[in-house]
């Protein structure tokens, strides 16, 4: 049948073999009639689907079919020129199969099939690739009947402009009913963000209730914007400008299809300029910058680990244009599955369900465009001082036993490693059973407290698959309070995970936060934890249930075949307390988990920060928590996509983030480990961890990474004054902590693209290896002076590239011109280092200026008092000021060191606040002035002068 208004053909496929991986000749295999028959198929824009027939193949062997897109090459990896059928056969026999899979989101123009026959590892194939099937003028669907929508009310009260709309004509009916009537609101949500909500008119549809992710104001009586909208009536259109006429978002540009708003299938477009440079639209492991032809994302959370270009763990269908120097963003407030596709001048979004619900902001520069967007959904969490340090995990092999931990922690204590915190994986649980402790751990919580006499935390794995096992209070406490997820026969719904059989609490229950935190508490008290890691939390479920498929399958899973929506997860028929569908809601709850997480921790420790790191993520969610990457990989290219990944998430209001140190799974080599040892150690959040079956990759493994390790943490925990300032700015602005080099330099062109380096805030710029067997890197330096960390000598003075020396246990660092970086003597913790007394690393611009600043508070205290010092350097004073001063600085700043110093000489005598400090000493070394012996009271105004 016709699929979309797509064409349907019956042809017949003869291959012959073309080759196979053994000297057994193809006839014992196939026969010279095709293998493959009887070839039926259907497309439409984005889905070929169909039919065949295997004539036979020997039972004994497994039998694979692929298909590869074509676009002027042939193509066999990844999701956007190619991707393997989704085949269907449940007898894995010859016989008739049925296929479908995702095409490219610019449509394809011919397509192949061909089969492969596996034998004890061995692969035999059926080949013919001169054949081939044409998919006539790319394989667009027909969208006849597809015109749109039409204005026919208008009305305007309290700054909210509101249309009615009218299906024109009778509707496109491509994948589920229209829906016939619209109300377009269009609200002026600050001067800076307005947002335009296209809903059911007649019904209500599921849409995110605020209390989970902010909405802002239904109102919007704005005077003064930096934005203008527009609309066209017949069809219904909208446009997003600036007042100087730059266009932002449009939907009306000719040649872009007409809105469609069907029962479970949405559709909008909106024009983008050519070569556009869009940045976020995650979870995701891709280039930092999105390819603007063939970029095609799924938002489904997805256990699946960081596979390129595959959807992830969570959800973020928000992004950020970089245009002529300035910045905006579109956030859709929507948590229902969706597609979204770049391709030809224009973004299209296809979703499932729910409304469409924009937000345009309009920057426009991009700290101003992230802080807009963090206004909306929350400012990022302000982390407990102790999270920035060095973190060590492990699961399985020297980490399911008290005594093994405490033996790899004393290893890396003995090289003189700096350590913070110990994590527990899955391994401390009796069976596997959240909130429990197994009995390798016995002696745990006494092992905790003596962390805490050394100042040091522990963070373990809490997951929520909760086991229906007799004796285990969190079930029975769960039953007790009808927290579990059920179907909608109002049953337990079940899945599988680590513990076996699992129920999965429902978020949405009112009485799943006492429950909760009952538990927590109650954990607390057998494992002295000092913040908690909220995993499988997508949710993830090792089983396949049974589950609503609506006619349009978003790409699920499509980098490696293209799954349904309940793969590996929660059934999208579960019902929740509040009335919503898995489908609807699945996106949430990871998100819904943070949210409830916090709430536990807020009350176990009141007026205390909290630390909490979780895998699944949703706009706002870092407002609750911290995350990381996910499952990633001991490869090259995993460590590269760390730093798209850890860039990315910024954007979307988490700047607490990192991946995995020396990769998850897989063996890492010593090479890989070194290089990534020193890019891990300027990671916002810097851990060490490793998978099961894994070998040990811990610092002190090899030599070469232990001196790597070493010389990187040295920096990272120098620089800890500096590091939590940024993370204090950005949980009050949401400005981004690592950050791409176009950040500060929007009007760059040539940072557009780079996702090789990056910036810790606006001062120390990052160029790690990332590639195997080098032993120089080129990295690129954006315009002003730059100075070598290790030698304060200055390695750049314009914007260009440069080819530096980097040998294996080296990674490059830079210091930027006009900063003024707050740094502290590093001890092995950061209890201690932060009560060393403070110094001065002070990067003179082509000016002879710097400025900088120091914050300062408990490092634990919600809304904590706190003291800002302010610093700026010209000429020969350096002036220092509290802008804030509530709590009293304890160490003294003793050291200054100015780099880029131009006098030939030294400076003789040195002065506070007019007074000769008389046992300051100064040394002058290849521009770098160095002076020590200050003893500065920081809790006040001061001067320093030299002469």
């Amino acid at each position: 049948m016709s699929i979309g208004g797509g064409r349907t053909k019956t042809l017949l496929l003869i291959f012959f073999l073309l080759s196979c991986l053994c000297d057994k000749s193809h006839g014992q295999y196939f026969n010279d009639e095709s293998a493959i028959q009887n070839v039926t198929y259907s497309y439409d824009d984005y889905y070929l689907r169909g039919s065949l027939m295997i004539k036979s193949f020997p039972n004994n062997m497994n039998a694979y079919i692929y298909y590869a897109t074509h676009d002027g090459v042939w193509n066999m990896t990844g999701t956007m020129m190619a991707a393997h059928w989704k085949m269907q056969n449940p007898e894995n026999t010859y016989g008739n199969w049925s296929f479908e899979g995702p095409i490219s989101p610019y449509g394809i123009s011919k397509f192949y099939v061909y089969l492969q026959l596996v034998e004890s590892g061995v692969t035999y194939t059926d080949d013919n690739d001169s054949q081939y099937y044409e998919v006539p003028n790319g394989g667009p669907r027909s969208t006849a009947n597809c015109d749109g929508y039409d204005v026919v009310g208008t009305t305007v009260a309290k700054g909210v402009t509101k249309l009615s709309l009218a299906l024109n004509g009778a509707g496109c009916a491509l994948y589920s009913p229209d829906v016939k009537y619209l109300t377009v609101s269009i609200v002026p949500y600050s001067k800076d963000m307005v947002r335009i909500k296209i809903a059911d008119t007649a019904n209500n549809r599921w849409q995110i209730p605020a209390s989970i992710v902010p909405e802002g104001s239904t109102e919007g009586t704005i005077t003064t914007k930096s934005y203008t909208v527009s609309y066209t009536t017949s069809p219904f259109t909208f446009k997003v400008s600036r007042p100087s006429g730059e266009v932002l978002f449009d939907t009306g540009v000719s040649g872009l299809p007409s809105l469609i708003f069907e029962e479970e299938y949405l559709e909008i477009s909106s024009a983008l300029p050519a070569n556009a440079n869009i940045y976020g639209l995650g979870d995701m492991a891709d280039t930092f910058r999105r390819s603007p032809d063939t970029t095609l994302q799924t938002f489904w959370a997805l256990d699946r680990g960081t596979k390129r270009l595959n959807n992830a763990y969570g959800s973020h269908p928000v992004y950020f244009e970089l245009r002529n120097g300035k910045v905006h963003g579109v956030f859709l407030r929507n948590s229902n599955g969706m597609d979204v596709a770049l391709v030809s001048g224009k973004i299209t979004y296809r979703v499932i369900g729910g409304v469409l619900d924009y937000y345009v902001f309009t920057g426009p520069t991009p700290a101003a465009a992230l802080d807009q967007y963090t206004s909306l959904i929350g400012k990022p969490a302000f982390v407990p001082l102790w999270s920035l340090g060095f973190h060590q995990c492990r699961w399985g092999q020297t980490w399911t036993t008290t005594a093994g931990i405490k033996a790899t922690i004393e290893s890396l204590k003995e090289i003189g490693m700096y350590v913070d915190t110990v994590w527990a994986d899955i391994d401390h649980m009796d069976a596997y059973k959240a909130f429990t402790l197994g009995s390798g751990f016995a002696g745990w919580n006494d092992y905790v407290a003596t962390l805490h006499e050394e100042h040091m935390h522990h963070v373990p794995i809490l997951d929520p698959g909760i086991p229906p096992v007799d004796n285990y209070s969190p079930y029975q406490d769960g039953v007790s309070s009808d927290i579990f997820l059920k179907w909608p026969n109002g049953t337990e719904f079940l899945g599988e995970v680590w513990p076996g059989t699992t129920a999965f609490p429902d978020w949405f229950h009112p009485q799943a936060n006492g429950w909760w935190t009952k538990q927590i508490t109650e954990f607390h008290g057998i494992n002295a934890f000092d913040g908690l890691w909220i995993d499988m939390n997508e949710a993830a479920n090792f089983l396949i249930p049974p589950g609503y498929e609506p006619a349009y399958h978003i790409n699920n899973d499509g980098a490696w075949e293209m799954r349904g929506l309940n793969y590996r997860t929660i059934s999208t028929n579960v019902t929740h307390y509040s009335g919503a569908t898995e489908y609807d809601a699945h996106n949430l709850y990871g998100h819904y988990e943070a949210i409830h997480t916090r709430s536990a921790l807020s009350s176990l420790n009141p007026g205390k920060r909290t630390f909490i790191l979780t895998r699944s993520s949703y706009p706002g969610t870092g407002h609750y928590a911290q995350k990381w990457n996910g499952d990633n990989a001991a490869t090259w290219e995993d460590l590269y996509l760390s730093i798209p990944q850890i860039m990315s998430n910024q954007l979307f209001g988490i700047p607490m983030v990192g991946s995995d140190i020396c990769g998850f799974g897989g063996d890492s080599s010593e090479e890989l480990c070194n290089r990534w040892a020193q890019l891990g150690a300027f990671y916002p959040f810097s851990r060490h961890h490793r998978a099961e079956n894994s070998h040990d990759t811990f610092f002190f493994v090899w030599e070469t990474v232990t001196e790597s390790a070493l010389k990187a943490y040295k920096i990272r925990y120098t620089l800890l004054p500096y590091i939590y300032g940024l993370m204090q700015e950005a949980s009050k602005t949401g400005n981004a902590v690592a950050r791409p080099l176009w950040w500060d330099n929007a009007k760059d062109t040539k940072t557009y693209d780079i996702d090789t380096q990056f910036t810790l805030g606006n001062g120390l710029l990052v160029t790690p290896v990332l590639t195997p067997g080098a032993t120089t890197v080129t990295g690129y330096f954006p315009d002003g002076i730059w100075y070598d960390w290790y030698t304060g000598k200055a390695a750049s003075t314009s914007a260009g590239y440069k080819t530096l020396d980097a040998n294996l246990t080296h990674i490059n660092v830079h210091v930027k011109g006009g900063v003024i970086m707050p740094a502290q003597y590093p001890a092995k913790t950061t209890y201690e280092t932060v009560r060393n007394n403070y110094f001065l690393i002070v990067a003179l611009d082509k000016y002879g200026q710097s400025t900088g600043s120091l914050y300062v508070d408990d490092g634990e205290s919600v809304d904590a008092q706190y003291s800002q010092v302010k610093f700026g350097l010209g000429g020969n004073t350096l002036a220092i000021g509290t802008g804030w001063n509530k709590y009293r600085i304890t160490p003294k700043l003793d050291t200054v060191k100015v780099l880029g110093y131009s006098s030939r000489s030294a400076p003789r005598r040195v002065y506070v606040n007019g007074r000769r400090v008389s046992g300051a000493q100064v040394e002058l070394s290849q521009k770098v002035l160095t002076i020590t012996g200050l003893a500065i009271d920081l809790n006040s105004k001061s001067v320093l002068q030299w002469k």
